[in-house]
């Protein structure tokens, strides 16, 4: 290590680390919904021993059931039998038979005084006649009280018994084994104490919030204070004149704020030891540092692309609120998806956890902490090119310090006003009025949310009094008192998505829908003509003769364009899912019965996809991008775009990808075409020919009136098939939309993408 490097290193490691400008509103602010975030969180841990929900009749029994990995063939029989309101059944999903510590934490959301999990392959299984062993129901029962065990016994009497057992072998045409020997055993296990229950949510949340906070915190501490605390100081000009290499200064100061991140990990790890194991610790220590390097390093680049620190802090902003949300979705999933042990952020969090609790895999920390370096290597390596193209200059001129500052102050504000000169010009709009940064981004992310909340809940107007002159008004009314009843956010999320996918199959609630998405596009575009006194041109609607002029192609024909990308790109999808085993075609499925919602569906998605195409990429886009530039517009328009769907069945971090990169991908159309009429066309093919041409769920939506039937084969994954949320949320979109991006960037044209 040379001198020039050491020096660096101890300038960094031992800086002032006062922050000598005013910290922004927004850092402010989102600090502050951070550590209310964590208080809240602590809050509810806190609440685990001291309160649990009681009964209506006033005692602290339990009456509800959890069904893990439950077969379609029971779910069907239950819903025969009424045996979901009977006994209050709530079903899940895992991949641990023996995951007691989750099985109790559902026990506790549900109010659930059992669990059973069922064997994959139960319903082949069960039938066989000739297996080494029998399917197995794993009971788990609550120790709180002695009746319980009673009630698990009788509950498996009724419920389980020769009826459900001639059901199944109904359902799946199989004749019954000869022999009358038990064909379902039983286990109890005894509920984990309070105290590894205490254990595992202290190692598996507690610990690597921990981790998270310091890091974060350290970094952003030090880091914004390193490169863009120098240019505000007006002494990094001196440092560039010496003899020091650019790549010097950016290791330099990326490992005196990794010096600094490391010591309350250690720390940390320090405390952790007496109760985890060596391996863990060892874990534990690469996870850690890895999440270190990523933060530091991305850190530095920020510094290096900012010129104070308050400028640093704001470009932080969009990372920390990343990070924010990842952490708190940690929190609040119970099952994660395998690919998140492999991702960066999500696989540090739940990695740290695993090391902690002695369940650490190799391969999953292995593969995110070289994600992580990786990605700090592509960071520096960025931050040593800015560097390189850094200019600096000596005055000459008799004039004060204070002077040239206030000078290079007013040049800068004028460089920065956003009305006078535009960051870009998408679909030719220009910014009018000043607003505050906050207020700018919420009102333009609250926006959609606001509107959509308005007309679809008058679109279930008709279809409430629809279901209330018929006897699925019992259903309805026990779904909406479920919903009522839950005391969790995330509970009354999935139940709204269950009920509102009833509503996917009322013949009202689908053509109410399409008028309400009308009535959006009408509200979007009074609030350009009237409000902003702004063309229809600057959401995308470009005129036939304006197309023209620019040598292209009218609508209509944009939009037919649309229509046939759209179509080939999901089925694309389905060629893949088909393919590769996740799905099976089953016929024909559109009968007369199902007819007439069929045309209101296809009424629906004509405005369905120009509605979400006109709220991301034709009004806020381009408002953004006049202000905060292009790449900025496009990545918050999508990031909007996927947590919009956040609240629909089977969400999951991949879907959240998926949809962002979808989004990314119609933005990048919308840019070079100049309007917005082929994505419109492409949203809403894309819409109908998953959910009506193909019968698979959109967003986690089911669709009732489809031309083909399909349904998942037993191979089929969550990871490749997207589950409940449907394609967007597997691996096999992933794919198509990756092919689409090569032959975007390949077939693109020369010219400089239109109205930008």
């Amino acid at each position: 290590m040379n001198r020039s490097l050491r020096a660096l290193i101890r300038k960094t490691f031992g800086k002032n680390h006062s922050m000598r400008s005013q910290a922004s509103v927004i850092t402010l602010v989102a600090c502050l919904g951070f550590v209310l975030v964590v208080l809240l969180f602590f809050t509810s841990i806190m609440r685990m021993w001291y309160e649990r929900r009681t009964g209506e009749d006033g005692n602290d029994y339990d009456s509800n059931v959890v069904m893990v990995n439950a077969p379609d063939s029971f779910r069907e029989y239950a819903k025969s039998k009424y045996l979901n309101l009977r006994y209050g059944i709530k079903y899940k999903k895992t991949d641990a038979y023996y995951d007691v510590f989750t099985f109790s934490k559902w026990m506790d959301e549900y109010d659930a005084y059992m669990v059973i999990v069922f064997e994959e392959d139960f319903d082949e299984k069960a039938l066989e006649k000739y297996v080494p062993e029998k399917p197995e129901i794993l009971t788990f029962i609550s120790t709180d009280h002695l009746e319980y065990a009673s009630m698990r016994d009788t509950f498996l009497e009724e419920v389980f018994d020769n009826r459900y057992y001639r059901y199944l072998s109904d359902e799946l045409g199989v004749a019954l084994p000869e022999f009358d020997t038990p064909w379902i055993t039983t286990e109890a296990l005894e509920r984990p104490t309070y105290g590894n229950m205490a254990k595992d949510r202290l190692f598996r949340l507690v610990v690597p919030l921990l981790f998270f906070i310091f890091i974060m915190y350290v970094c952003m501490l030090i880091g914004m204070n390193a490169i863009a605390g120098e240019k505000e100081r007006g002494t990094f000009a001196a440092l560039l004149m010496t003899p020091m290499t650019r790549g010097t200064i950016v290791l330099g100061n990326f490992l005196g704020v990794l010096l600094h991140a490391l010591i309350p990990c250690g720390i940390l790890i320090i405390l952790i030891m007496f109760g985890t194991p060596p391996s863990g610790v060892i874990g534990t220590l690469f996870l850690a540092l890895s999440l270190a390097i990523m933060i530091a390093a991305i850190t530095i680049l920020i510094s290096c692309m900012s010129n104070s620190i308050v400028s640093a802090q704001t470009a932080f902003l969009p990372i920390f609120l990343i990070v924010l949300v990842a952490c708190v979705t940690c929190m609040n999933t119970t099952s994660p998806n395998l690919i998140n042990y492999y991702l960066p952020i999500y696989g540090h969090f739940y990695g740290i956890g695993d090391c902690l609790m002695g369940t650490m895999k190799v391969l999953p920390i292995a593969a995110c902490c070289l994600t992580s370096v990786l990605l700090a290597v592509i960071a520096l390596l960025v931050s040593h090119r800015l560097l390189q193209t850094e200019m600096f200059t000596v005055a000459v001129e008799s004039k004060s310090d204070k002077e040239l500052r206030k000078a290079a102050a007013r040049a800068k504000k004028e460089a920065d006003d956003y009305v006078s000169r535009a960051r870009a010009n998408v679909f030719g709009y220009r910014p009018r009025k000043r607003k505050p940064l906050v207020r700018f981004l919420f009102g333009h992310a609250m926006l959609p949310l606001a509107l959509l909340s308005v007309f679809q809940l008058l679109a279930m107007i008709p279809a409430i009094i629809s279901y209330m002159k018929t006897t699925a008004s019992v259903r309805f009314l026990n779904m909406f008192r479920d919903i009522s009843g839950l005391g969790k956010v995330r509970d009354v999320m999935d139940e709204s998505a269950a009920l509102f996918s009833e509503f996917m199959s009322n013949n009202y609630f689908i053509l109410f829908m399409g008028i309400g998405y009308w009535c959006i596009i009408g509200a979007y575009m009074l609030i350009v003509r009237f409000l902003e006194k702004n063309k229809l041109s600057t959401m995308g609607f470009s005129s036939g003769k304006a197309l023209s002029e620019q040598g292209k192609k009218a609508p209509w024909k944009m939009y037919l364009m649309g229509m046939g990308l759209g179509f080939l790109m999901i089925s694309c999808v389905y060629v893949v899912m088909f393919v590769t085993g996740q799905v099976s075609f089953k016929g024909f499925a559109l009968s007369s019965d199902n007819a007439l919602l069929f045309i209101f569906y296809i009424l629906m998605w004509i405005p369905q996809g120009a509605t979400e195409e006109i709220m991301m990429r034709g009004y806020m886009m381009p408002r953004i991008a006049g202000r905060l530039g292009v790449p900025f517009a496009v990545f918050f328009s999508s990031f909007c775009f996927s947590i919009m769907h956040a609240s629909n069945a089977g969400f999951s971090v991949l879907a959240m990808i998926n949809l962002v990169l979808i989004a990314v991908l119609f933005a990048l159309i919308a840019l070079r075409d100049g309007h917005i009429y082929r994505v419109c066309a492409m949203h809403t093919l894309w819409n109908f020919c998953q959910g009506n041409l193909f019968g698979l769920e959109v967003s986690g939506n089911p669709q009732s009136a489809s031309i083909f039937a399909s349904g998942y084969t037993k191979m089929s994954t969550d990871l490749m098939s997207g589950g409940d949320f449907g394609p967007e949320g597997g691996l096999c979109v992933t794919i198509v939309i990756a092919i689409a991006f090569i032959i975007f960037f390949v077939t693109r044209k020369n010219e400089k993408p239109a109205n930008v």
